[in-house]
This record gives C-alpha cells, sequence and structure tokens, in this order.
C-alpha cells in the first residue's frame, strides 16, 4: 500500500513539471510571437505608406525611440497607388508617445540586414489613434547607403584596375621599373643623409650630436636676445632709432622730401624731370654724345690738327721742338733782357 502511494505521488512530481514546463514554453512562444512589449498587454493598431520597404516582414519588431513595443502585422500594395501598406501592432501604453509629428522610418537588427521599423517619439502633435495613419520616411536611407558604398566600392575597383595597369603616379610605381630605380636611389640617399647626421665628425652630425655647438648656438640666441632686447629699451643706434621720435619723425620728412623730388622728376620738372621726360632734350644730348662720338673717331683716325698730334710722329716732334725752341728763347731773355729789348729815347 505505502508503495503504491510512492508510485502515485512520483507521478505526480512528473506530472507537475510537464506542465509548468508546458506553460513556460508556450509564454515563450506567445512572447517570441507578439515580436515585444507585453504579450497580455492592450494593442491598438497603426498604419504606415512607404514607397519602398527593401525586404519588410511581417513579425518584424516596431520600435518607439528605440524600444521595442509592437511588431508588423502586415505588408501589402496600397490599393489607391503604387505604395506599400505596413500595419503594425503597438502595445496601447505608447500611443501617447505616437503623435502626428511622429515619423516611421525603416532600421535595421544588426549586420545580419534584418529590417524594423523605427518610430520617433514626439509629446508634441496629437496622438494618432487606432487605425491611424503616420507619416513615413520617403526613402529608406540605408537603401541609399548600400547604393553609395556599391558605387564607392566600383570607383575603387576602377581605382585599383587603373593602379594595376600601371596608370598614374602609383600605377608606375608599381610597374615603371625606371621610377622604382629612382625611388631606391632616393632611400639609398636619404639613407646616406640620416648616416651623416648619425657621424659626429661632419657637419650635420656635429650638428645634432655635438653639445658644445648646440651650446654655442644657445649662446649665439642669446646674444640675439640680448640685441633685441637692447633695441627695445631704447640702447644703440637701432635702439635710439626705434625710441626716438624726433629722429623718426626727420626720417618720416626725409622719406616725404625724397617722395616729393621723385614725384618731380615724373612729372618733369627741373633739369632732371626735363632729362627723363622730354624727347626734345633727349635727342639734343643724344645728338650732342654722336658729334663727341664723330669727333673722337676722327681724332683717332688722325684727321686734323688733333688727331696729327695724336697720330703723327712727325708732327708731334715739330710741335715739340718748337715748344723747346720757345722754351729756350724764353729763358734766354730772362737771362739777358737787353739783348733782345732796347730802347731808344731821344728828346730833340
Amino acid at each position: 500500500m505505502n508503495r503504491a502511494k510512492a508510485l502515485t505521488w512520483t507521478e505526480l512530481r512528473v506530472g507537475v513539471v510537464t506542465l509548468v514546463s508546458l506553460v513556460v514554453l508556450a509564454i515563450t512562444i506567445v512572447y517570441v510571437g507578439s515580436g515585444g512589449g507585453s504579450p497580455w498587454a492592450r494593442k491598438y493598431e497603426l498604419k504606415a505608406l512607404m514607397s519602398d520597404i527593401n525586404g519588410l516582414k511581417p513579425g518584424a519588431p516596431v520600435r518607439v525611440g528605440g524600444l521595442e513595443v509592437g511588431t508588423v502585422k502586415k505588408v501589402a500594395f496600397d490599393k489607391k497607388g503604387g505604395m506599400v501598406e505596413v500595419t503594425m501592432k503597438l502595445d496601447r501604453h505608447v500611443q501617447p508617445r505616437v503623435t502626428t509629428k511622429s515619423e516611421a522610418n525603416l532600421g535595421s537588427l544588426g549586420l545580419l540586414g534584418e529590417k524594423a521599423v523605427d518610430i520617433t517619439a514626439s509629446t508634441e502633435g496629437a496622438p494618432i489613434e487606432d487605425g491611424g495613419y503616420i507619416t513615413a520616411a520617403s526613402e529608406d536611407p540605408f537603401k541609399g547607403l548600400l547604393t553609395e558604398t556599391s558605387e564607392s566600392t566600383s570607383h575603387l575597383n576602377r581605382i585599383l584596375a587603373r593602379m594595376d595597369a600601371g596608370e598614374g603616379t602609383l600605377g608606375k610605381a608599381l610597374r615603371d621599373e625606371e621610377l622604382y630605380n629612382r625611388m631606391v636611389d632616393v632611400g639609398v640617399r636619404l639613407q646616406a643623409v640620416m648616416s651623416k647626421l648619425e657621424n659626429p665628425s661632419g657637419p650635420l652630425g656635429r650638428l645634432v650630436n655635438d653639445s658644445e655647438m648646440s651650446r654655442q648656438l644657445a649662446s649665439s640666441v642669446k646674444g640675439i636676445e640680448s640685441i633685441v632686447s637692447r633695441v627695445e629699451q631704447g640702447k644703440g643706434p637701432l635702439g635710439a632709432l626705434s625710441k626716438d621720435e624726433k629722429l623718426v619723425a626727420d626720417l618720416k620728412s626725409l622719406t616725404a622730401n625724397l617722395n616729393e623730388v621723385a614725384a618731380k622728376l615724373q612729372h618733369g620738372e627741373g633739369s632732371m624731370g626735363k632729362l627723363l621726360t622730354d624727347d626734345a632734350l633727349y635727342r639734343r644730348l643724344d645728338s650732342v654724345s654722336n658729334r663727341l662720338d664723330n669727333l673722337v673717331s676722327r681724332v683717332e683716325s688722325g684727321e686734323g690738327s688733333a688727331g696729327r698730334l695724336i697720330r703723327d710722329p712727325a708732327f708731334y716732334n715739330n710741335m715739340n721742338g718748337a715748344a723747346e725752341d720757345l722754351r729756350k728763347l724764353i729763358a734766354d731773355i730772362r737771362r739777358d733782357p737787353q739783348k733782345y729789348l732796347r730802347v731808344k729815347v731821344s728828346l730833340f
């Protein structure tokens, strides 16, 4: 008798466990079938007209402000036009947040590309009634993104094809042996420059590695800073020039006078101005210059007295002899003037 009671209790426990499992399974199925929100929450219907649903299927989740609150119940063509009517079931408690200011967009569930409906939550506008229509986006942003990605991929493929064919700089770098050799040569030269920088015996290496040269450069910089400081304090000629207002005014006045003189020259005033602007004066000076050039040419060619004096040795010697005789005569007159100057005075 006790054994029979034990068997009955064991069977009862198995039955209870089985019943609980079935209830849990049923709740899970109901929850999964509801596609979001509470399976026992009150629902209301919402519709949207879209030009392209891009693979949206019944059972897809509906999210309001990112929170899953319903599912897509039906997807079919609109009877009035070429739009697609999407019928959704949403939890009743989100109805105040789905208003005439809200908008429905196609969303994605992840990398797999499964579609969902995203509704923007809004507290403005009037809540949409049961069975009403919500404004939907005219285009699917993901479809445009995929199209742009496809176009970018095609463009990248064209670029890679041109590079592979040896077109452009990168293509030549991949295909052109001469360009490759030049790049190798540039690399070798850069390596040589780096070696010189690393070598402390060279000037560049000393500049990089020699601490004494660094100190000298630092000392030079300090000297320049000292000079700049003296100038800023008004010491020395440059400092006086930067601080002495009278000197600056005098320089400005001198500059103004120079500008005035330059302006007068440009306007042809004065002799220098006429020389710069008067064509008649220029032609006269050019004529005088030509005549002087002709005269010098004639003298150099031996024409005239001056030319003979330069070119004819006999004429030069005669002139030189006459001058010598004249000097001797003057000297003799100075020694004995009575020999040449005899004055006889007679009164009667």
